[in-house]
């Protein structure tokens, strides 16, 4: 049996964090070692919530601010090769971490598996809305990349989505593991992405282009089921949305511009669909076929185009980030030579 590490990466969330930790807790069969990363924390709630009542999780601070950042502390620090990532405002079904190991188990070629995200609530319109606009979950049926691109591309008579649109569409960092070896290997998450703010996305689907390009697979399995808690507020929801694409139009443009021959061009040309999509669903909308207004359609065409310069600012903030974070040495004060007064001439 496949033994793996499952981490949490947090801020500032006590609450969603020990329903998390919980169903983490409740896995059949027990997991090997869950870790708690405390990311950038202000103050001390996390620290004594999982010394208090789960003496079992190992509790990190990562001190730099960022969800990559604290995913790449976990890969370091983490006691097996399978590590699965679950965000603190989730919940795992039970079976979860059965069904990753049992998809890491079915090929050595296996680097990352995503699993089925559904809502936890849909109490708001808030979070019926995130559910209309598409939400997390990729549906009832398995799939494994890059191979079965291939084959469904075929039964659609020719025509053919680049493998970076599956890559995309595929899963998300809510419910996600990686195989540790594999993606050390590629040098972790891109710390760049997952910035909050200044770029709110785009670290899952990044590992996940890049293990596929090192000729890993990638496995989408709907039985590692979790629920995820949508954000209450309508405004909440529009900004996310808004800030996920943003994000993905930085991440098509890094991926495009480290691409080679054929495998650029069809990334330029997703990038240039994802860049005229809000325009189509504006069409859609005017129709009464689209969940979201037409301000926030407006507003998320306006950041499409902002994220195709996106990237290289977010790589220097989080560098500046990671400078600001690293302890500083003492410098040893060389004492001055003492000053020696001058001698006094006996006047003539």
């Amino acid at each position: 049996m496949t033994q793996i590490t499952v981490a949490v990466c947090t801020r500032q969330r006590p609450e969603e964090l020990r329903r998390a930790l919980r169903s983490l807790a409740a896995q059949r069969p027990p997991v090997a070692e869950i870790l708690v990363v405390d990311n950038a924390p202000a103050d001390d709630h996390t620290r004594r919530l999982v010394a208090e009542e789960f003496p079992a999780v190992r509790y990190l601070i990562e001190p730099v601010p960022g969800l990559d950042f604290a995913r790449n502390r976990a890969l370091r620090a983490a006691a097996h090769d399978v590590v699965a990532f679950l965000d603190d405002d989730a919940v795992a079904d039970p079976g979860w971490a059965a069904a990753i190991g049992r998809a890491f188990e079915a090929g050595e070629r296996v680097g990352v598996c995503t699993g089925r995200v559904e809502a936890l609530a849909l109490e708001t319109d808030g979070q019926r809305l995130f559910e209309a606009n598409g939400g997390f979950s990729r549906g009832l049926t398995s799939i494994r990349l890059p191979g079965d691109a291939v084959r469904r591309d075929a039964a659609l008579h020719g025509r053919r989505a680049p493998l970076i649109a599956w890559a995309v569409s595929v899963g998300s960092g809510c419910s996600l593991a990686v195989r540790r070896s594999a993606a050390l290997a590629l040098g972790g998450f891109d710390e760049a992405l997952d910035l909050g703010a200044v770029l709110p996305g785009g670290g899952d689907h990044d590992m996940l282009w890049r293990v596929l390009c090192a000729g890993h697979e990638v496995v989408y399995e709907p039985e590692a089921l979790a629920w995820h808690e949508h954000r209450r507020e309508a405004r909440a929801v529009h900004d996310q949305i808004v800030g996920h694409q943003r994000a993905l139009v930085a991440f098509l443009v890094k991926a495009a511009l480290a691409a080679r021959g054929r495998m650029r061009g069809e990334i330029a040309a997703f990038l240039v669909w994802r860049l005229t999509k809000p325009g189509a669903r504006l069409v859609r909308r005017g129709l009464g076929r689209d969940p979201l207004p037409a301000s926030v359609l407006l507003r998320m065409w306006a950041h499409c185009w902002r994220g195709l310069v996106a990237y290289p600012a977010a790589r220097r903030v989080a560098r500046t980030r990671k400078a600001g974070a690293r302890p500083k040495v003492p410098t040893r004060r060389v004492p001055e030579p003492p000053v020696r007064p001058a001698p006094v001439r006996e006047p003539r």
